[in-house]
Order: C-alpha cells, then structure tokens, then sequence
C-alpha cells in the first residue's frame, strides 16, 4: 500500500503555475495593443513606459488604485513557492503491528506538509511528503528505501518508526550518504555507530525509565517502593531499556543505584497473547514498583491482565513506549488508570514551537482529546529539517550534516540540542493517566498535577 500526501504542495503548486501564467498575459497585452486599432475609448493608454506618468494622471480616480492592487498580485505572486517540489520520503507502519502510533506520524507529517506550502515552501519551492506504508517489517522497509533513493530520487529523508523497523534502513541510507531526519527511533548504539543519522527524540533507549527513578529519588526514604517487577518485550530497543548500553544505564542499573530490589524480571514475546504468569509472579513477590517495558501492543496487554488479576503497585510504569499518549489508551477504561509513562513535551503545560497548534489540529480533525508523543516527535524532526535546510540554504546532505551536528533547534518537543552524533541531549517528562486523560507529573517544574502514589484505584 503507498499513501502519498499532495494536499499542500499540489495545491500550492497550481495556484503558482496558474498566477505565473496570469501574469504573463498582462505583460503581452500592451504589446498586442500597439499593433491593432484601439478604440476611441482607448486612445489615452500609455504608448511607452515614458508616458505613464502624464497618463496617470488623466486617468479617473477609481483607476488609479489598479497599478498599486496589480504590485499587490505581483508580491502575492512571489510569496508563493514555485519551481519542482523537494520529495520528502520515507514509511510508516500504517498496517500491521505499529499501526496506532504510526498513526500519530502520519497527521503530524500532514499538518507539516500543509503548514510548510501555505509559508511559501522550503527554498521557495513546493514540498511533496512521499510516504509508503512498510507494514510494520524491516524487510518491506528496506526495500521502500531502495525504492525512495533509487527509483523516486527523493531529496531527503524520514526515519520509520521503531528501532527495529529504522534499524534496518540505516544502512541504506549510509550506503547512498543520505542523512536520515530520525523522530521514529532511538538507539544510543545506532547513533554511535552512524555517520548519517540525526534524531528528535530526547530520551535514548536506556532512558525511558530516568524520570521514574528521578522521581522515586526525591521521595522521602521511608516511602519508596521497595521491590521492583520488570516485564520485558523481546525486541532490542526494550532489551536494552532494561540493560543499558555502556555508560547509559538501564532499569536494572538504576534500581541498584537506589538500593531497590529486582525481585521479577522476565521476557514474553511480541505475538504473546498471555501475559497472566508475569502478573502473577509480580503480585506475589509484592512488587510494589513494576515497569512494563513494552511496544503499545504488549503495553495494552499487559495493562489490562494486571487489572483482570488485580494487581496495583503503588508505582505501575509502561516505560518502553508512550502508549498512555496514544488516542486508544483511553479505551482501556480502568485498565488504563493510574499508569504512568515518559514523553518529551506536553501542553498545556509546555509553550514549545508549534506544540498547541498541532494539538488544536489534531483535537478538530481526528478527534484526539491528547498529544500522542509520536506526533510531536515527528514535527520535531521536520522542524529540524526546516530550519537546517533554510540555513544551509540547500539540499546538499553533506552540508546538512555538517550543520546540525553539534547544533541546536528550537522544536515541539522543547530544545533540541544535538551533539557530535546528531543525537538529542536527555529532556524528559513523566506523565499519569488519571481519570481518563494525562497529567504531568514529572518534573516538578513542569508539572500539571501531583503524581498520584500509590497508584489510584479504579
């Protein structure tokens, strides 16, 4: 399945082509006129510029207005990006697997695309957003990216979604020197390991549970959580949320760090259908802090199991994703409900660039009370690109590089400060799902609402 986005860019395009031409007859009408018999009526139009101004003025008052309306059409005119459009390609799992988050992608790339075109473009010219559904599975993504630099010969290019799925194009784009604008994926490792990579989001793997355990510490001693439950998805991004990657410490390290112990730690698969062991494993050994360290599918199950069983820590956290940010966590009804997780930016509570604009879009057109982080991320990354592109004043990629490495930008999801592997400083927040919508409650300054500990009961 491809899905492709002209509204912006086609639109603003004709509009262009159509006032280009209109112009375009004004000038050839004066010269048409000179060679035929112009009507009595008609004789006192100028013959040459240098008789403009003594006709000017013999012309009535309700026509003088006109040559200042014709410069207003001209500057108009010259506003409107014009020229072939920059192709901007890249997938989404709009089928499958991470079709809910990809979702989030997908309206803010439109609200971009639309946004872009109405300013007048990028370079002055028209952007067209490519996008082709990768059905979930690196290997469909892989071949969509041959496709995009190959036979599309898009100019730039987005990241996927997940770090599976954006793990496996990377090589493709390193192998063509393309920098992939990433707000789809983290990866302390894969940034590392790129020369070609730049990311949106401010938290890496081994940090989506910092802020819980930033949280936890400046609790009073007596009233920390004392054991520690941790259910882990088999996927390499939520592997090494646990594990940590060099200096970057995980779940596991961070408990050891508070002197909290690990008394549940187990692995289910992604296609797990039944979760009910881990749950009730954790429920007998107390566990009163458990991470759910999961993709939004595994999260869901996970949530809804504990609350079939019963089972309400004081801290509960799906810390492998910001599913309680996804339209359809609501629909867990009580499930859902005390359950906190990390996102980056959060409004009302933060006034980053764009933030409330596109929360107010997606609140009008698809009905979505929240921001999904997924959607601020990914206007991030193209707020990235839009500044980067403008600055460099080109689309050549090794300028492109050069210029956001060690840079920063001011994005939805607050500042955006690269360092020398195009990768984002740590910011962070945690959120609750409380009666039916998220707090922030995480950190303190920018909180919305006080952390509900423990967690409440439905």
């Amino acid at each position: 399945m491809r899905s492709k986005w002209k509204r912006g860019a086609t639109v603003c395009a004709v509009l262009a082509a159509l006032a280009l031409l209109t112009a375009a007859c004004e000038i050839e009408d004066p010269e048409e006129a000179e060679g035929e018999d112009a009507p009595d009526d008609a004789a006192d139009e100028p013959d040459d510029e240098a008789d403009e101004s003594d006709d000017e003025a013999d012309e009535p008052d309700d026509e003088t207005d006109e040559p200042d309306d014709a410069d207003d059409e001209d500057e108009a005119v010259e506003g409107e990006p014009d020229g072939d459009p920059i192709v901007i390609g890249g997938s989404l799992g709009l089928t499958g697997g991470f079709a809910e988050p990809s979702a989030g992608y997908l309206a803010a790339y439109e609200y971009w695309e639309e946004r872009i075109n109405e300013e007048g473009g990028l370079l002055g010219r028209p952007v067209e957003l490519q996008i082709y559904d990768d059905e979930s599975t690196p290997d469909v993504a892989q071949d969509l990216y041959q496709r995009l630099i190959n036979e599309d010969e898009v100019d730039l290019l987005l990241a996927p979604y997940t770090t599976a799925v954006g793990g496996a194009v990377i090589p493709i784009a390193e192998r063509n020197e393309m920098l992939l604008w990433n707000g789809g994926f983290v990866g302390v490792e894969l940034f590392q390991s790129s020369d070609w990579l730049v990311g949106s989001f401010t938290y890496q793997d081994p940090e989506y549970a910092r802020g819980i355990f930033e949280m936890v510490e400046a609790m009073p001693e007596n009233e920390r959580p004392e054991r520690i439950g941790i259910a882990t998805e088999q996927n390499p991004f939520t592997l090494v949320v646990r594990d940590g990657f060099e200096e970057y410490p995980g779940v596991l390290e961070r408990a050891d760090d508070l002197g909290i112990e690990v008394v549940v730690e187990e692995e289910y698969s992604p296609d797990a259908t039944d979760v009910s062991g881990i749950i009730q494993n954790a429920m007998a050994e107390d566990v009163d802090l458990f991470f759910a360290l999961s993709l939004p599918d595994g999260a869901s199950l996970l949530a809804r199991t504990a609350n079939e069983l019963g089972f309400q820590p004081d801290i509960y956290c799906s810390c492998g994703s910001q599913v309680t940010t996804v339209p359809y966590w609501k629909d867990l009804g009580d499930a859902g409900e005390g359950v906190m997780a990390t996102t980056m930016s959060w409004p009302p509570a933060d006034d980053f660039p764009e933030l409330d604009e596109l929360h107010e879009v997606l609140q009008e057109e698809f009905g979505w009370e929240e921001m999904p982080t997924y959607a601020s991320g990914a206007l991030a990354i193209l707020q990235t690109l839009e500044q980067s592109v403008e600055e460099v004043g080109s689309l050549d990629q090794e300028e492109l590089r050069e210029h956001v490495t060690n840079n920063s930008f001011e994005t939805a999801t607050g500042p955006l400060d690269l360092d020398e592997n195009r990768m984002p400083a740590y910011y962070a927040a945690v959120v609750q799902f409380v009666d039916g919508q998220n707090e922030l409650v995480w950190p303190e300054d920018r909180a919305t609402a006080e952390p509900e500990i423990p967690m409440p009961t439905p």
